[in-house]
């Protein structure tokens, strides 16, 4: 019974992985990934009570950890964002994990009224592991230093700023990917949902009107999209003026060794069903 489970589990994760593969797909120089916008939660920081002016870091995560759930159902169920009532994921569920996420166990947004990068990076790790231990891998570009010594710096996460290369393998791979936006005096957590690069004024560097991203805004509940190109050595954005993509971290099921299994056993099965339609015609 159990080996059948696995059969079905490695075939759906292997089918969901070539479908992510063919999603991104660089034609020349044009650099296109656009993720299934409905997959994504829609919370709006501003229902979570009594912190939601400054509940962009938790709202962001909650907003993805549905991503991983509606994507993964096999390796995640409903294990980030329980549903509570039982009767089907709604708001009263992405709230209460909202506020979950900015005590001081996870995130600190509570007392810190913000949500500072170091403690999204670690809280999101920490409270995936406490709900799904060892199913995600992690990784991150961060820009900014680490003063915590209670929450070092993780392995995974390397300091510079984010590239557009590791934003947008991680988009193609299928990975839940976050951004902080930082600029003069404030920032904003989004999660992405697509990049989109024509890579052609002046070639391996991102050009004003050439690329833009898309991601689910927690500021307001509802899919926004922004200019970006290169500048300072770093990605800038219009959404706010001097605003620049400080850190991105990505999440997702762990690839080792579990997808080889997965993927091998998934394409074998694609490859079957496909000779076997030849045959037949």
């Amino acid at each position: 019974m159990r080996t059948e489970s696995v059969r079905k589990a490695a075939f759906l994760l292997a089918g969901v992985l070539l479908l992510c593969l063919l999603a991104g797909a660089a034609w020349g120089n044009t650099y296109d990934i656009e993720k299934e916008l409905e997959l994504y939660g829609d919370l709006d920081q501003h229902d979570v009570p009594g912190f939601g002016a400054v509940a962009c870091g938790p709202t962001a995560a909650v907003n993805s950890f549905v991503y991983l759930q509606n994507k993964y159902p096999g390796i995640y169920d409903t294990l980030l964002v329980p549903d509570i009532n039982a009767n089907g994921l709604d708001n009263a569920d992405m709230i209460a994990v909202a506020q979950t996420l900015g005590g001081a166990v996870y995130m600190n947004t509570i007392a810190n009224n913000t949500t500072y990068h170091d403690d999204f990076i670690w809280g999101k790790r920490e409270y995936i592991e406490d709900k799904a231990p060892g199913r995600t891998e992690y990784l991150a570009q961060d820009s900014w230093n680490w003063p915590q010594p209670a929450r070092p710096k993780p392995t995974w996460v390397s300091t510079q700023y984010p590239t557009w290369d590791f934003i947008y393998d991680e988009l193609v791979a299928c990975e839940d990917v976050e951004v902080l936006l930082s600029w003069s005096g404030g920032g904003h957590y989004l999660t992405l949902s697509s990049f989109h690069w024509a890579d052609t004024a002046n070639p391996g560097v991102i050009d004003l009107g050439e690329a833009w991203i898309d991601y689910m805004d927690p500021w307001t509940g509802a899919w926004g999209q922004s200019n970006i190109w290169s500048g300072s050595g770093r990605i800038e954005t219009d959404y706010e003026s001097g605003a620049y993509i400080s850190m991105a971290v990505s999440e997702s099921p762990i690839p080792e060794p579990i997808s080889l299994v997965f993927f091998s056993t998934g394409v074998a099965a694609v490859m079957g069903v496909a000779r076997r339609k030849r045959k037949a015609a």
